[in-house]
């Protein structure tokens, strides 16, 4: 495989579950090949003992001004860990972040990109990408040696079998070039986790109704320590923002439980859920597409069937 470099993403200094996926991955497929050991690179201020001990090499600048996403100086720290490990892969998971950041890369150290893969492939192997909503499967062949890829992630979290002492290697803060201001992200403070970390999703469609129906799903998302996610109808609606968008055109997911209240089932939304382990449909309308992804489904009016299903959790809750 060669070596391996994977990119670290990092919220508020907590560890990105998708990061830590494709970490994972990488590690196990290292150990399963008899390559060396993964090197892995992390900007921000982040606690390293809470990262798995899996003998990997951690290339990590802490300074606080990494907190927040810079495209410019991430991009140099990543370039400077790249060429201290001699890695001959660099990994992302498959988020926005990664989808700004990796053609930069890509440019800058003239290596193939390959985004939105499967798998893993070997070196001078294709890649596999889902196309055309996850109806069909591409193969892409890296042009140049190095390879720069973005890893769908897989929704599992996998233990490591065997593990290492964690190595940190500190890295200086790059110096800003050509910047005149800091843009820091604006975060909606909702007390709920992003769509994508969300082990339990309920998303709503244009069968909601409106941005008051909402907050049904806000009240039972909040019992279940979950998130709230939309269609692109609800969205286009202005009923919720784009951050929660599930689809082709808005984020993918993977949780345990994604409940689907008044969304019909569009192929562009089937797409965003497909690594959802347990799919729940509840819609007025028998014949919706939803019911079909469905692993359970329930044929009622939301309005109805989500404040008695909020009850039953509730008492639930309060039996333990």
């Amino acid at each position: 495989m060669g070596k391996v470099l994977v990119f670290l993403e990092q919220r508020e200094g907590q560890l990105k579950k998708a990061s830590l996926d494709i970490l994972l991955r990488a590690y196990e497929l290292a150990r399963m090949t008899g390559d060396g050991p993964v090197a892995a690179v992390l900007p921000g201020p982040v606690d390293t003992a809470s990262l798995p001990s899996l003998g990997v090499r951690l290339y990590h600048a802490s300074d606080p001004s990494l907190a927040h996403y810079s495209q410019y100086s991430y991009a140099a720290l990543i370039q400077e860990a790249f060429a201290l490990e001699g890695a001959a892969d660099l990994l992302f998971a498959d988020t926005a972040l990664a989808r700004d950041l990796a053609p930069l890369l890509s440019i800058r150290m003239n290596a193939s990109l390959l985004q939105g893969c499967s798998a893993l492939p070997a070196p001078g192997e294709p890649s596999i990408r889902p196309l055309y909503s996850g109806a069909a499967t591409g193969e892409f062949t890296p042009s140049a040696p190095l390879r720069i890829i973005t890893l769908i992630p897989s929704g599992e979290r996998p233990e490591p079998s065997t593990g290492g002492l964690l190595r940190v290697i500190p890295l200086p803060t790059p110096k800003p070039v050509g910047l005149s201001a800091v843009v820091r992200e604006v975060v909606l403070q909702s007390g709920m986790p992003d769509v994508s970390e969300a082990g339990i999703i309920i998303a709503g469609g244009r069968g909601v109704g409106g941005p008051e129906g909402f907050r049904l799903l806000e009240e039972l998302a909040l019992l279940l320590k979950g998130a709230v996610g939309a269609s692109r109808s609800a969205v286009d609606e202005g009923w919720r923002p784009h951050s929660e968008q599930i689809g082709q055109t808005g984020k993918s997911v993977a949780p345990a439980l994604y409940i689907a209240c008044g969304i019909s089932g569009a192929v562009q939304h089937l797409a965003g859920i497909s690594r959802a382990r347990t799919v729940v449909a509840i819609n007025r309308d028998p014949h919706a597409p939803i019911f079909g992804a469905a692993d359970y489904g329930l044929v009622a009016d939301l309005h109805t069937a989500l404040p008695a299903l909020t009850l039953a959790v509730r008492e639930l809750q309060e039996l333990k």
